[in-house]
This record gives C-alpha cells, sequence and structure tokens, in this order.
C-alpha cells in the first residue's frame, strides 16, 4: 500500500507530508484548492514527466516522494531483485526531483536510477484514473493478463509457457546450426581445395628436417668424395703418408727408448697413433667408397623441399603447423558433412514440440473465449449498477496469422507468445447505438472512471496493482448513481487500497480516511495543503458539501445520517 506522500515546492504547494491508510481513502476541497495537484505531484513520483512549471516560484528545487509497503507483492520483489534495489523492511521509495535547470533525477530507495525504473514500479503499484494517462486498464497489452487472471487458470498457462520456452529454445538452436551450415556451405569449398592441396605434397612431421639434412648431402657427394679419398690417401695410402712416417718416427723412438727407459711411455703413444692414423685411413677409404652421386633423387629432393616453402608461403605456417591445420579441416570438414542430418533431426524436434503447443493454445483459447462471455456479463452489470445501463461491453478474443508462428490452429500457422496465440483486448460503447471502441477512446474524465469502477470491481481479485487513484470519478452523477459508486469504491477497498478525489458527499460518506486540500493565500504567496480528518471534521466535511459555505445544523444532522447509511449498507454489502 501506499503508506506516504512528500511534497516540496511543486506548483501551489511548499512542503506536505501525507500519511494514507488502507481501505477508501477520500479527498475533497473546494475548486481549485489543488486536489488536482497532489495527483500531479504523485504521478511525478512513479515516473510521469513533470510539467515546465511545477516547480514552485522562488525555489531551486522540487521534490516528490512516496513510500510504498510492499508486502508478498511478488512481481514486484522480483523487479527489484533482477534491478539490484535493495529491500530494507519491505519498504520502497520512489522519489523525483527537479531543478531550475529543468534537470530531472530519480531515486529508487536512495539511489538513482532511469526515469523508466520509477515508471516500471509504478505500474507495479498504481493505478491512477481520471486525467492522467497512467491507467494499466487503457493499455492493451495487460488485457489477456486481466482476463486470465480473472479465468482462473494460472496452472494452464504455466504448462504453456514452459513448452513456449522450450520451443524457443530449440528455434534458437536450429538458428544457430543454420548459421552453422551457411558458414559451412562459404567454407566447404574453400577445405576441400586446401584439403586436397595439402594431400598432394602429404607432408609428415620432421620430413623437411631429413630432407634438408639429406639434400646438402647430396648436392656435396663430389666434394666429400674428394676430400675424403684425399685424406685417406695422405694418412694411409700413399708413399709419404702420414703412416709411414710415422712407422719411421716409431723406429727412432724404439732406439731411444733402448738408450734411455724413460722414454718407453712415449714409445707406446707412438703406437698408438700409429693405429689411430691406419683406422682413420681406413674409415675414409670407406666413407669415400661408400658415397652416392644421384642427381635424381637430389633432384627430386629439391623439388619436394621446393613444394614445402611454397605451403609455408601460402598458408603462413610451419609445416607441422600445415599438418595440424590439416586435420582440422578434416574434422570441420566432417562436422559439415554430419550438419544436414543434426539440422534434420532438430527439425523434427521443433515440429514435436509445435504440436505440443498447438494443442495448449487450442485449449487456452477455448477457455479465454469462455471466461470473456463471464467477464463481459460482469462488467455490463457493475456498469448498470453505476448508472450506465446502456453500456456495452466487449472481450475479443482474436488470433493473427503468422507464417513464423510457434503455434498452429486448424493448421493455420499464428502469432504466437508465452501467453499464446490471442490477442485480447477489451471494447466499449458507452451510450445506445454507438459502435464497439477501444477502451481508450471511449470516454473522458469521470466516465471513463466509471468504466474503470466497474472493471475493476470485476477484476478486483485478479487484479495485481494494490493502490488505485480515482480523480473526479463524479463528474456527471448524483444521487443515487452516486451512493452506488461509492458503495463500489467501498467494496473495491476490501481488496486495494483506494485514493479518491470527489466532490460528493455520498462518495466520501463511505470514507475510511478522509483529507481535504484547503488553499491559503496572503500578499505574496499562495499555498495548497492537505490534512487528514478527526471523525467531528470528516462529518463537518460532509455538511459543506450537502450544504457549501453556510452549514447549518440541519446539514450537520444530515451529514450524520448520510455516514451511518453509508456504514450501513456497506456492512450489508461487506
Amino acid at each position: 500500500m501506499l503508506k506516504s506522500l512528500h511534497v516540496e515546492n511543486f506548483a501551489l504547494i511548499d512542503k506536505i507530508d501525507i500519511e494514507f491508510g488502507s481501505g477508501l481513502n477520500i479527498i475533497t476541497g473546494e475548486t481549485g484548492a489543488g486536489k488536482s495537484i497532489l495527483i500531479d505531484a504523485l504521478g511525478s513520483a512513479l515516473g510521469e514527466k513533470i510539467p515546465a512549471d511545477a516547480l514552485r516560484k522562488g525555489t531551486r528545487k522540487a521534490i516528490t516522494e512516496c513510500l510504498f509497503s510492499i508486502g508478498h507483492l511478488q512481481h514486484v520483489l522480483d523487479f527489484m531483485e533482477q534491478n539490484s534495489i535493495d529491500n530494507p523492511d519491505n519498504a520502497l521509495i520512489l522519489r523525483k526531483e527537479s531543478s531550475e535547470t529543468g534537470r530531472n533525477r530519480a531515486f529508487v530507495n536512495d539511489t538513482p536510477f532511469p526515469n523508466a525504473t520509477l515508471e516500471q514500479l509504478g505500474e507495479f503499484l498504481v493505478d491512477l484514473h481520471g486525467q492522467h494517462e497512467h491507467q494499466a486498464l487503457l493499455k492493451v497489452k495487460y488485457h489477456i493478463q486481466y482476463l486470465d487472471d480473472f479465468g482462473g487458470y494460472s496452472s494452464l498457462l504455466q504448462k504453456f509457457s514452459e513448452e513456449f520456452h522450450k520451443f524457443i529454445h530449440l528455434r534458437e538452436e536450429l538458428h544457430h546450426l543454420l548459421d552453422q551450415e551457411k558458414q559451412s556451405r562459404e567454407k566447404r569449398d574453400l577445405y576441400q581445395f586446401q584439403l586436397k592441396e595439402i594431400n598432394q605434397i602429404d607432408p609428415v612431421p620432421g620430413e623437411e628436417e631429413e630432407l634438408i639434412q639429406e639434400e646438402k648431402l647430396l648436392g656435396n657427394s663430389e666434394k666429400r668424395y674428394q676430400l675424403s679419398a684425399a685424406a685417406a690417401n695422405e694418412l694411409y695410402e700413399a708413399e709419404t703418408s702420414v703412416y709411414d712416417r710415422l712407422s719411421r718416427i716409431l723406429e727412432m723412438v724404439e732406439e731411444l727408448a733402448a738408450i734411455d727407459p724413460e722414454l718407453a711411455p712415449i714409445r707406446h703413444d707412438c703406437e698408438s697413433a700409429q693405429v689411430a692414423t691406419q683406422e682413420i685411413g681406413k674409415f675414409l677409404q670407406s666413407y669415400s667408397q661408400s658415397i652416392e652421386i644421384n642427381p635424381d633423387r637430389l633432384n627430386e629432393i629439391r623439388e619436394r623441399l621446393g613444394s614445402f616453402s611454397l605451403l609455408k608461403r601460402k598458408y603462413q605456417r610451419s609445416i607441422e603447423e600445415i599438418v595440424q591445420y590439416k586435420q582440422q579441416i578434416e574434422q570441420e570438414l566432417h562436422l559439415i558433412e554430419n550438419l544436414d542430418e543434426v539440422i534434420t533431426q532438430k527439425n523434427a524436434e521443433i515440429e514435436q514440440q509445435r504440436e505440443i503447443l498447438s494443442h495448449l493454445c487450442l485449449e487456452l483459447s477455448e477457455k479465454r473465449t469462455q471466461t470473456a462471455k463471464k467477464l463481459e456479463s460482469v462488467v455490463q452489470a457493475h456498469l448498470a449498477e453505476l448508472g450506465m445501463k446502456n453500456a456495452r461491453f466487449k472481450v475479443s478474443v482474436t488470433q493473427t496469422r503468422d507464417e513464423k508462428g510457434a503455434a498452429e490452429i486448424n493448421g493455420v500457422r499464428m502469432r504466437t507468445t508465452e501467453r499464446g496465440v490471442d490477442h485480447v483486448e477489451f471494447f466499449m460503447a458507452a451510450n445506445p447505438g454507438e459502435d464497439l471502441k477501444p477502451l481508450i477512446r471511449v470516454a473522458s474524465g469521470g466516465e471513463i472512471s466509471r468504466i474503470m469502477l466497474a472493471l475493476k470491481s470485476s477484476l478486483a481479485i485478479a487484479d495485481r496493482i494494490p493502490v488505485l487513484i480515482f480523480d473526479e470519478i463524479d463528474i456527471g452523477i448524483s444521487g443515487r448513481i452516486a451512493q452506488s459508486v461509492g458503495l463500489a469504491l467501498k467494496k473495491l477497498a476490501q481488496t486495494h487500497q483506494i485514493i479518491c478525489i470527489t466532490h460528493l458527499p455520498q462518495i466520501a460518506s463511505m470514507a475510511d480516511n478522509h483529507f481535504v486540500v484547503e488553499k491559503t493565500s496572503t500578499n505574496e504567496t499562495t499555498t495548497t495543503g492537505i490534512r487528514k480528518l478527526s471523525a467531528d471534521e470528516h462529518i463537518y466535511e460532509i455538511a459543506k458539501l450537502l450544504g457549501g459555505e453556510t452549514v447549518s445544523e440541519a446539514h450537520i444532522n444530515s451529514a450524520r445520517e448520510l455516514i451511518e447509511e453509508a456504514h450501513r449498507l456497506a456492512t450489508e454489502t461487506h
């Protein structure tokens, strides 16, 4: 419920603080006292645009702030959680500040938020009826929700919502697969060409290094032969070979060792050098004889290394990386080849889910059609009680063809949302001979407020908006109809908090809490204020509504009788 409203420097308001109660809150006051300014101020705190002249003359900042107790309004709690709004003491404070520069700032629980956040919370919490646009029942998007809540088939709706989101998930998966297929088609030819190109050369990891080494050896075969043969000759084969010279040196060392035993180790070293020279010479001799001169193999190697170079330049990768890339595109091509089968399977799953949705949609449509007739009857009965006997109310339940729709009705695809295929809209004809029209085009002022009151009374249990505000609901009515309007408000106040601005004593007499708006003027300023009335002041204010400024004892007595009658009728109705 709306617990309080704080306003500073707004139009004619200097500063006011109002604490509202539960049930029916009535606001009265003379014409021009500023009752509608209060509604403007509340609308500002709920996110409505602030009029350019809203800032009180001579001030720098206007403030409008309302405090709500949100109780167990789960959709409000969910919204707060989704938007990271703190929830201290189960309270919600909405505030709007407007400066002289025209800058507006919005706050939720003292934290800055976009004005759109105030608007969304305002739509959850308050329904303003009268000279304002903040009217949920005039917004077609809410009509299907009202009808469904009135029908009471929430479990079916929940089931459909779950199946609908399964369908959406499957369709998203299909779109992803189709995107893959599109990209794959573009890549397939390239991958196949690249795979063919790489396979023609068919490089093997480590092969390039081996070929480079082999090419180096084959490319230097003659030089290798010449060097190794010459070295073998110098070491072992020539007449003056190193081996022969070492033999002569060894003879000399042996003679020396016979003279000087200390040279015996040197003799051993000379023998070792002679043996090593002999082994090296024989190895080089054998090596030179084993050298292959094969120009054909050399050309073959050079051609393959050339093809490797072309691959590396083209793919900007090493041979090892090219081999890895080849494996990747082989896997990609395998997936592409199997993608058609996966897409076919996904389409089958979607069609199976579509069949489930279509069955549930048909069941929902049948229930809505039945519920629409019941709601039409109930609303028209309430309209008659409120003095609109000739008014007609119609609930339209239609479907729209859509080839991309999720569900089918009788083989025809329909536009589908998480609530089904139905579009629900309320129509009205306020007077005899008029055509049915959308609610927003039917009437204005007090007449539209009575229509809203009839609808709200019919949908009282279903309506999740806790605070209803009726401005100028009594325009064009009096007497018995006024009393009926008052009773309807009183009954509605059993399930909602009602704030109603009225000029009629029959309505004001039903108040649970009565406030009066008063305007005071001095030579320099005019100020609008509001105060809550005591029981005696409530009687006196009703007497003023009955008799005008001059209140007699008879008016006082009539006011008491009217209040007692209101209490009796409300008790009987309850």
